[in-house]
This record gives structure tokens, sequence and C-alpha cells, in this order.
């Protein structure tokens, strides 16, 4: 239990990699094309790194939006805490746990 406190749950080491997936997704998003899509997703099941990167994101990117999945609705997953986001509970989906979001690039 300490590894994977000291590994996974540690507040230092959520936020540094909390702040390394809003500099990925906004680089990817920053190479897009107007109309381009960018899915963002990760095997984490915490907020800090899901809704909360998504959030933020939104929040300084006015040219961002979030779109439906629609391949979701033959998934073993649920919505997100954030309308047209999706998250795989682990024991439902025999995954790891995964979250989706899916942006497009609006004009500026």
């Amino acid at each position: 239990w300490q590894t994977l406190q000291r590994r996974v749950l540690d507040a230092e080491r959520t936020d540094d990699l909390t702040n390394l997936q809003f500099q990925l997704l906004s680089n990817g998003f920053r190479l897009l094309k107007t109309g381009g899509s960018l899915i963002y997703s990760t095997c984490s099941l915490t907020v800090a790194q899901n809704e909360a990167v998504v959030e933020r994101f939104l929040s300084e990117r006015s040219s961002a939006e979030l779109v439906d999945i629609e391949a979701s609705k033959a998934w073993p997953c649920k919505s997100g805490r954030i309308l047209k986001t999706v998250r795989f509970d682990p024991v439902a989906s025999k995954t790891s746990g995964l979250f989706v979001a899916k942006f497009t690039k609006l004009s500026t």
C-alpha cells in the first residue's frame, strides 16, 4: 500500500502529472487545423487528471469544444462528470479504467 500511495496517490506527483497532461493536451490542440478533432484519454480514474484538466483546458481555449463520442454507445462505459466525456469502470469494462474526451477546434 505504501508503494501505491507513494507512486500514485502522492499529491505532488499528481500535480506534476496533471500539469504534464494539460501541456500535452494544449500542444496537441495547437497543432490541429480548424475543424480537426483531438482525443484526450487517460488510464487514470482521478478527477484531477481527467475532468479538472478538461475544465481548465476549455476555460483557457475558446476555440475548443467538447463533442459527443458516437462510438461510446457501443462501449462498456458511462458518462463522465462532464457532459460528452466517458469513463470506463474497471470492473464493467474489464480494463484498468479509462477516461475519454473528444475535442474539436473551432475557427479562431
